[in-house]
């Protein structure tokens, strides 16, 4: 019954979200040509422009875009298991001496927050700097963080507020002017100020209600869900590529003779590197979007006091202008019940945006590190090797 509900609140906005979108059609559709060709050199000029170089979709528009933003699916730039060749494993394998011989940095600075101290670690292990392959999966994680946390500082900090002093503010000037109060059937006849706070009160409650639930709710999912799929794709090739610098390794001297005994120890070590180095790019990347996640929870708690703070300070200077003008004491109590319901049901309603958000998240569809299980091949490898190594010893020897 709630979700037809909310359906039916929100049928016009879709509906005129529709006509926009449909009337403006041709226009995005003569403009994409243009877009497109002007966008390599957009791209060298900017850089790093994400939105140029990274995304490959049109950016989104309609009623849920004008009010909070909305990001397309980054388009994914690791390598394919098909196009793994020993060039590449060989350059896998130098960014992984150089995460093995990064310094890590014991003492700290401390004039800023841990995430951020974290984040220079997982930027310089990453190869940030050197615009390694996970230079832009930094980025994307750096810009979804910033855009959810955008909107809900929009959702929470901005918005209980300003709802708050436009519709408390409006039943104040409307009691004030004396302006009679809508009748209400089959009820006691309240006083007309009493009447437009409860009012004020209930179409707050209604309007903060109709946001969250749409367009904040479905932007923030969408996002949520486009950043899923780009780290269920980046991890998935990962993985593969894991699996096949793995065969390779174990593989490696089956068409290698013993003429060819530095080419097949280059080889092996270059393979050995690359498989190592795909599962340890798994695991800092997992810390990378456990630093991203983390700063969003605590962020939105942030927003969430905040926007109730900032609500406690509309209520008390509109108190404090109604006991300026001469207001009662049981009109400025009538005010405050109103006003503290709608600070309450805020309260509820609002207190639940992050598990709402991180709810879409499907990381038990995501290959992570754990599931790669490096230790069983480092074992498998190594034993084999070994394995092979006696046996052939051991057979020259009865020959």
């Amino acid at each position: 019954m709630m979700g037809r509900f909310i359906n039916m609140l929100i049928m016009p906005f879709r509906a005129a979200g529709r006509l926009f979108k449909r009337s403006f059609k041709d226009a995005r559709s003569a403009g994409r040509t243009a877009a497109n060709a002007g966008g390599a050199v957009v791209a060298s000029a900017a850089g790093s422009d994400l939105l140029e170089e990274e995304y490959r979709e049109e950016p989104p528009s309609g009623i849920e875009s004008a009010l909070f933003t909305q990001l397309p699916r980054p388009r994914l730039t690791e390598r394919a298991a098909s196009e793994l060749s020993l060039e590449q494993a060989a350059d896998y394998a130098n960014n992984a001496k150089s995460f093995y011989s990064y310094g890590f940095p014991i003492f700290a600075r401390g004039d800023f927050f841990y995430e951020e101290v974290e984040q220079d670690y997982l930027n310089a292990a990453l190869g940030f700097d050197r615009d390694s392959i996970d230079r832009r999966f930094l980025e994307v994680t750096t810009l979804f963080r910033k855009t959810l946390n955008d909107n809900t500082r929009r959702m929470l900090l901005y918005w209980p507020a300003l709802l708050f002093a436009l519709f408390f503010g409006a039943a104040f000037l409307l009691a004030r002017a004396g302006v009679p109060a809508p009748a209400v059937s089959m009820a006691k006849p309240l006083h007309g100020a009493a009447m437009w706070f409860s009012i004020a009160a209930a179409s707050a409650i209604m309007t903060v209600f109709l946001i969250y639930s749409w367009p904040y709710k479905v932007v923030q999912q969408r996002n949520l869900l486009n950043l899923d799929n780009y780290i269920t794709s980046k991890f998935a090739r990962i993985n593969n590529n894991f699996q096949v610098a793995k065969r390779r390794a174990l593989n490696v001297e089956r068409d290698k003779r013993m003429g060819q005994r530095e080419e097949l120890k280059d080889e092996a070590g270059s393979w050995t590197l690359a498989y190592h180095w795909f599962a340890m790019r798994l695991f800092l990347c997992e810390l990378v979007l456990r630093n991203k996640f983390y700063q969003m929870r605590r962020n939105t708690t942030l927003y969430w006091v905040g926007g109730l703070a900032l609500t406690l300070v509309g209520f008390a200077a509109l108190a404090l202008m109604m006991a300026m003008e001469g207001a009662s004491l049981t009109l400025l109590g009538v005010m405050g019940a109103a006003a503290f319901s709608y600070l309450a049901v805020m309260a509820v309603l609002l207190r639940g945006a992050t598990g709402m958000m991180f709810r879409v998240v499907e990381s038990n569809e995501w290959s992570r590190f754990h599931t790669v299980d490096i230790a069983a091949t480092i074992r498998d490898h190594v034993g084999e090797d070994k394995l092979q190594i006696v046996t052939f010893r051991d057979r020259n020897r009865f020959e």
